[in-house]
């Protein structure tokens, strides 16, 4: 079974509640994701992740994995989360708990309501296996 299939239509209805249009969704969702690899890159404990990385191609990259995610998107042309990483040092389970409460913050900060950021959390939480060495 797929680990997604419960989250899809809570996902979508995060992509939803983004916005009134499209357009007004997707710039949400672009801001979100910039201020949240700001926040990551600025971080002690993980913006060495992010040194000389372009983070607008992270975010703008992340997007359409999360559109994809929410049924916004048909495609996604990235790589897989845990290819997607491989090319970093190890990323440990404290690294990707302060991802975890940076993103929580983060949305937090863009008013998300409390149940679409768990719902969010938990997708997150999806793929951690796949990332966490």
């Amino acid at each position: 079974m797929d680990p997604l299939s419960p989250l899809k239509p809570r996902l979508e209805a995060i992509y939803f509640s983004l916005g009134n249009t499209d357009s007004e969704r997707e710039e949400r969702l672009h801001a979100i994701l910039q201020d949240f690899y700001r926040a990551l890159s600025q971080d002690v404990m993980v913006g060495f992740f992010f040194d000389g990385k372009d983070l607008n191609t992270i975010a703008a990259k992340q997007a359409e994995f999360l559109l994809r995610a929410m049924g916004a998107r048909t495609r996604y042309s990235g790589k897989a989360p845990a290819l997607a990483h491989l090319e970093l040092p190890p990323i440990l389970e404290g690294h990707f708990f302060r991802r975890r409460v940076l993103l929580e913050q983060t949305l937090q900060k863009h008013h998300v309501p409390e149940p679409q950021i768990q719902t969010w959390l938990e997708f997150e939480d999806v793929f951690k296996n796949s990332i966490v060495k």
